[in-house]
């Protein structure tokens, strides 16, 4: 039986957790496990990959609805556990549990052999022969985390090695997560290949969808159905006003041209879900009030 991470006890919310409790949950994990924030703890790195991880999928309502599905039927109707005709396959990890492995699949269930820094010449693959060359040693694939601006603006990040070399490494603007580069090197008289996989950490207030970014402002009822204005903040530091047209309906999304992700090639817009929220507490004065306005508009 496949023994899937508990990502809401990771997260400690419950199962019914609404999008802005798991949102409070991770803003709050993130900051107190931030390996920057902790650098003498050499565990805080792995949490907090595993804080993401339960974020990416719980705040995603497809790979949430996937995830539950599994974690209610770990097999699924696929048949046989360990070879499957959709393109998956179980593997046995090294603690005995089976693990999905999806082919092309970078979702909740893709298991790929993580590393720090630290082991990235210390451990290998086996030999992979090339025809009509010689036989080659090929690196592990290390993790390097960016957050959220840094893989919008790119750069280079240096990472140091064992032997106490010192590579840098450069990513384009725009990068997304699971983005990886191939370096070669040559050490002790042998052709090595480094992989190196940049993951971008999920930020709060924003979603990629490709190039674009999907965010979400809160409108009242009446503000939707009047039209209201917001003040709305881009990933890239500015503050720009979004009009909200009368008769705007829950869950619409308006678009700002050219305020998503850039890269060198394309420029993607930033989408504004609109979230209409509804008042609770109305007192009785306000009641009767709307309802008079609302029979007058044979609304009711």
């Amino acid at each position: 039986m496949p023994t899937l991470k508990d990502y809401y006890k990771i997260l400690g919310v419950g199962e019914s957790a609404s999008a802005d409790e798991i949102k409070k949950a991770f803003r709050v994990l993130a900051r107190k496990h931030h390996p920057d924030s902790n650098p003498s703890d050499a565990g805080s790195e792995d949490r907090f990959k595993e804080i993401q991880e339960a974020y990416e999928t719980l705040s995603d309502k497809t790979k949430r609805t996937e995830y539950d599905r599994a974690r209610r039927n770990p097999f699924g109707d696929m048949g046989d556990p360990f070879a499957t005709n959709r393109g998956s396959r179980y593997y046995r990890s090294g603690d005995g549990t089976y693990v999905r492995m999806d082919r092309g699949h970078q979702g909740p269930f893709s298991q790929e052999p993580l590393g720090g820094i630290g082991d990235l010449f210390g451990r290998f693959f086996g030999g992979d022969g090339e025809p009509g060359g010689p036989a080659r040693r090929v690196e592990p694939e290390t993790d390097v985390i960016l957050t959220f601006e840094e893989a919008l603006e790119g750069g280079k990040v240096e990472l140091s090695l064992p032997d106490g070399a010192k590579i840098r490494v450069p990513f384009p603007k725009g990068i997304a997560d699971g983005y990886k580069v191939r370096l070669k090197r040559k050490a002790n008289g042998q052709n090595r290949e480094l992989y190196v996989r940049f993951r971008v950490t999920p930020h709060a207030d924003f979603r990629r969808e490709g190039n674009d970014l999907l965010t979400r402002v809160e409108v009242t009822a009446f503000e939707a159905m009047l039209g209201a204005s917001r003040s709305v903040s881009t990933p890239h530091g500015r503050k720009l006003k979004l009009t909200i047209p009368k008769g705007t309906q829950p869950g619409e999304k308006l678009r700002l041209r050219n305020q998503g992700v850039e890269t060198d090639s394309d420029m993607g817009d930033l989408l504004v879900e609109i979230i209409v929220t509804i008042p609770k507490d109305l007192t009785r004065f306000e009641e009767e009030e709307l309802r008079k306005a609302a029979e007058k508009a044979n609304l009711v």
